[in-house]
C-alpha cells in the first residue's frame, strides 16, 4: 500500500467511525460530480442502492459478496457448473501448503475488491513475500468507503482457485462480462477489458448483443472504448445464471468470463456506482428500483 492509499483508507475509516451516512454521502457526490444525496426521494441508481444500504436487510448482500460463501449460493440456484476450481481457503496464509498447489492459480482475499495474485509459474515465486502480502490484506477492513457495511460484516480469508487465461488473446486480460439485473431480469451488460493495475477500458451492450456504448456510456471518460466484441458463445448460460442469482435482489450485477466457450462465475456486486453511465441511463435504471416493497 502506498502512502497516498493508506492516507485515503484512513480517510473513509475516519469519515464512517463519525457517520457511515456521512461516508455514504460524501461517496455519492464525488461519484456524481458534485450532487447532493437525496434521502427523501432518491432517484438515479447510485442513489438507490445508497438508500438500500441504510434501509434493507443486507445480510444476503453480506454472504454473496463473499467470494468464499457465494459458492454455496450459486450451487443453490442451480448454477454450481459454472463455479471456477477451488484449491484451498485459510485463514492465515502461513497455512497454505504451497507444494499441494498446481504450477498456476489465483490468489484473492475474499472480502475486497482487487485484492489478488496472479501466480503464473509457482517456482519462480517468493512464497514468504506471497503470505507477507496475503496477511497484509486480512488485516484490513473493506467497506468503509462509502459505507459498504455489507462488506464489514465479512469474515477475511485466502482462497485459491484456478488461474483463467484469455484464450482468444493470451497476452490481454480476461474479458468481464458484467450483467446488471433487476428483480432476477438482466438489464444490460456492461463489458470491461484490457484490464491493468491501474486502468480499464469497457463497451456496453442490450440483451440482444446490440453496441449501445454511445448511448448509454459516459464518452468522455478516459476508460470508455465503446469497442465491438463478439457475443460470448456461453451468453445464454450466463443470462440464464444471472436470472437465476439476482432474483431475490432489486439490483444487483453478476459477473461471468468466457473461457473457451464455457460461462464461468465471478462474482455478485451490490454497490457499483461508479460504472460511467450517462446521467439520464442511471435515473432510467432508477426507475426499475421500487423502493416501496
Amino acid at each position: 500500500m502506498t502512502v497516498i492509499e493508506y492516507i485515503k483508507s484512513v480517510f473513509w475509516r475516519v469519515l464512517y467511525f463519525i457517520s457511515p451516512r456521512l461516508s455514504a454521502e460524501y461517496g455519492y457526490t464525488r461519484l456524481s460530480g458534485g450532487e447532493v444525496m437525496d434521502w427523501d426521494d432518491p432517484k438515479d441508481l447510485r442513489e438507490k442502492i445508497i438508500w438500500l444500504q441504510f434501509n434493507s436487510d443486507t445480510s444476503l448482500w453480506t454472504l454473496c459478496a463473499d467470494k468464499y460463501r457465494v459458492r454455496e449460493y450459486v450451487l443453490e440456484k442451480g448454477c454450481g457448473d459454472i463455479l471456477n476450481e477451488l484449491y484451498g481457503v485459510w485463514n492465515n496464509a502461513k497455512d497454505i501448503d504451497y507444494s499441494k498447489l498446481p504450477d498456476q492459480f489465483v490468489l484473492k482475499t475474499n472480502n475486497s475488491c482487487g485484492q489478488m495474485i496472479f501466480v503464473k509459474d509457482k517456482t519462480k515465486c517468493n512464497f514468504s513475500s506471497l503470505n507477507k502480502q496475503l496477511n497484509h490484506w486480512l488485516k484490513i477492513k473493506y467497506g468503509y468507503k462509502g459505507a459498504q457495511k455489507h462488506y464489514l460484516r465479512i469474515e477475511p480469508k485466502i482462497i485459491a482457485e484456478k488461474l483463467l487465461i484469455n484464450t482468444v488473446e493470451p497476452d490481454k486480460s480476461l474479458v468481464d462480462y458484467k450483467i446488471w439485473c433487476f428483480n432476477g431480469k438482466p438489464e444490460m451488460i456492461w463489458v470491461a477489458f484490457n484490464r491493468t493495475k491501474d486502468s480499464y477500458e469497457y463497451s456496453a451492450f442490450d440483451l440482444e448483443w446490440n453496441n449501445i456504448s454511445e448511448i448509454v456510456l459516459d464518452t468522455n471518460s478516459a476508460h470508455y472504448s465503446g469497442r465491438d466484441f463478439p457475443r460470448p458463445k456461453s451468453f445464454s448460460r450466463m443470462l440464464e445464471c444471472a436470472k437465476a442469482l439476482s432474483e431475490p435482489f432489486k439490483e444487483v450485477r453478476a459477473d461471468f468470463y468466457d473461457i473457451d466457450g464455457r460461462a464461468v462465475f465471478g462474482e455478485l456486486t451490490f454497490t457499483a456506482g461508479n460504472v460511467y453511465f450517462t446521467k439520464d441511463y442511471y435515473l432510467r435504471l432508477g426507475e426499475k428500483i421500487s423502493l416501496l416493497d
